[in-house]
């Protein structure tokens, strides 16, 4: 027996197709050995319709079906949005997702491509939570390896010049300022933990400081690394904070290591013959699970790889019962997926639970010229500086009108203007000038009937059936945007929603003299005041109700 095809149906791009249209007629034909609209009159004719959902059907070209709906169809899309849910079925039903995303290493502020990065975490977390799933959102903090012994070496560097004394930071040091200013602001705390870890006085005066740092070098690098990573972790959430970002948990990698979870996992690579020595390092044989080359996991001098402490990570990751895991990395990462894929695949787990999104670059511009960054040098521009110039609710928004990975130019200048060239004002606008409108409808003593008592039929304009038509596809958008783990799709939607309600409310009158029409309309802004309300927190925006 042939199975059937794929019931599909399409929103036609015009309107004159009507609503809805199908080609399953088309699809049958052959292994029905019937004509396909012979097969697509039977399918009409056959159509169970006791609500009323339908208004007509028609049959075009060589046997498409198109249907269009009735107001009983619509005025029930526009009830859906009325409920708390606001229509958004529940599609994770309670599975268990990690997402974890930022994880910048604690040694300097976060630059925007973190902060495009927190977003998009963020709003896919969000996306998630909205459509049944159990989200926990994590950071894990690469506090052990290289970097955290530059950090600390560099610090231990502006400890010295903030007490006076000609000290070069290191040839690979962390040159930003904020390091001066970090070392300067704690240089007693620091010195007193000092003297503390090594059970001596404080010293006083700029020639004993100096001597006491030389006799206890290592004690006073390694104090002044943890204080800076420390430090500056705090300053990193409280940036993430001041863009509406939260983290449900903290992970440190140096507590993974000290609790043996990457060695075990190691252990259990190397039990299974996933391990091999060449060349005095050890490698992990990722080849035999697709990986372009077998990649080292501990290097000759014993020290062990970031890829190491990945695999422990992640290892530990699915240990805590999670059903998809979500990482959010820099698109410079993208030939690490295979390998950490590789290695839960050996790990006897199921490398389909693990999904990586990308964040390509960000490209700041004023004026029409780049903004230049570069962390190294010391020279880039701050998270914390755009969300201060720009503002949070338009640095998310600039942030997600463009997936993940492809390449974004942020427009600061247009960030911030107060006009409808400004996308995010215009949406934010929309919300607001529904709740003028509404403001006055009280002020005139009108009512706001909800969709099930609203003369909706009376809405036969243009621009309202738009509108409508526009509304009732905002549940399956968030949907398709959870499914597909692509938060700039519910932006992409609200930005087309407020403009479908400018240009109605620039073309018809909202209140006018015709009381049944005036209330088809308030309950059709009503409608759009729910969704974009919905929408703008769905994304982590504020709700204007005055602009």
């Amino acid at each position: 027996m042939e199975s059937l095809p794929p019931l599909i149906f399409e929103i036609p791009r015009d309107s004159k197709f009507g609503d809805l249209a199908s080609t399953v007629a088309l699809g049958l034909a052959k292994s029905e050995r019937m004509k396909p609209r012979d097969i697509a009159q039977l399918i009409i004719d056959h159509i169970d319709d006791p609500d009323e959902l339908i208004a007509d059907t028609e049959i075009a070209g060589p046997g498409y079906i198109n249907f269009r709906f009735s107001s009983n169809f619509w005025r029930r899309c526009l009830m859906d949005l009325e409920t708390d849910a606001c229509g958004i079925a529940d599609q994770g039903q309670g599975r268990k997702v990690l997402v974890e995303f930022v994880s910048a290493n604690p040694t300097g502020p976060l630059h925007v491509g973190h902060g495009r990065g927190a977003v998009l975490g963020d709003g896919v977390s969000r996306l998630l939570a909205a459509t049944g799933y159990s989200v926990t959102r994590e950071y894990y903090i690469n506090d052990a390896g290289k970097q955290i012994d530059t950090l600390a070496a560099s610090s231990l560097a502006r400890l010295r010049q903030a007490f006076g004394e000609e000290c070069d930071i290191p040839e690979d040091g962390y040159p930003g300022e904020y390091l001066v200013e970090l070392m300067t602001e704690q240089r007693d705390t620091a010195l007193a933990q000092i003297a503390a870890e090594v059970k001596a006085p404080v010293p006083e005066g700029a020639s004993a400081v100096a001597a006491f740092l030389d006799e206890h070098g290592d004690v006073a690098a390694r104090v002044c690394g943890e204080l800076a990573a420390t430090l500056l972790l705090a300053r990193i959430v409280d940036d993430m904070s001041a863009l509406a970002v939260q983290m449900d948990t903290f992970v440190s990698e140096r507590e993974l290591r000290d609790k043996g979870v990457v060695g075990k996992a190691l252990d259990e690579l190397q039990s299974a013959g996933f391990l091999y020595e060449e060349d005095g390092a050890r490698w992990f044989r990722s080849t035999d699970f697709g990986d372009e080359k077998d990649r080292v996991i501990e290097r000759s001098d014993g020290a062990l790889t970031y890829f190491a402490a990945d695999i422990g990570y992640h290892r530990e990751k699915l240990s805590r019962g999670f059903d998809e895991l979500i990482d959010i990395w820099g698109a410079d990462h993208h030939g690490y997926i295979a390998r950490v894929a590789a290695s839960l695949r050996a790990l006897g787990a199921d490398a389909e639970r693990f999904r990586v999104l990308l964040v390509q670059l960000v490209r700041l511009t004023r004026g029409g010229e780049p903004v230049r960054m570069g962390k190294r040098s010391g020279e880039f521009v701050t998270l914390r500086e755009v969300v201060d110039e720009v503002g949070a609710d338009a640095t998310r928004f600039f942030f997600l009108m463009r997936k993940g990975d492809s390449q974004l130019d942020f427009d600061l200048d247009l960030a911030v203007k107060q006009s409808s060239e400004n996308p995010v004002f215009y949406v934010q606008y929309a919300h607001a000038r529904i709740c003028s409108i509404f403001r006055q409808a009280e002020s005139d003593g009108l009512t706001i009937p909800d969709a099930e008592s609203a003369p909706l039929h009376r809405l036969e304009a243009a621009t309202e059936q738009e509108l409508i038509k526009t509304l009732a596809i905002y549940a399956d958008t968030v949907a398709e945007a959870a499914a597909e783990r692509e938060p700039h799709r519910v932006v992409f939607y609200l930005t087309d929603l407020a403009a479908r309600f400018h240009r109605f409310y620039n073309q018809e009158r909202v209140m006018v003299d015709d009381a049944e029409l005036s209330a088809a309309r308030l309950c059709l802004a009503r409608s759009t005041q729910i969704v974009l309300r919905h929408g703008l927190k769905l994304v982590g925006l504020g709700v204007p109700e005055t602009m």
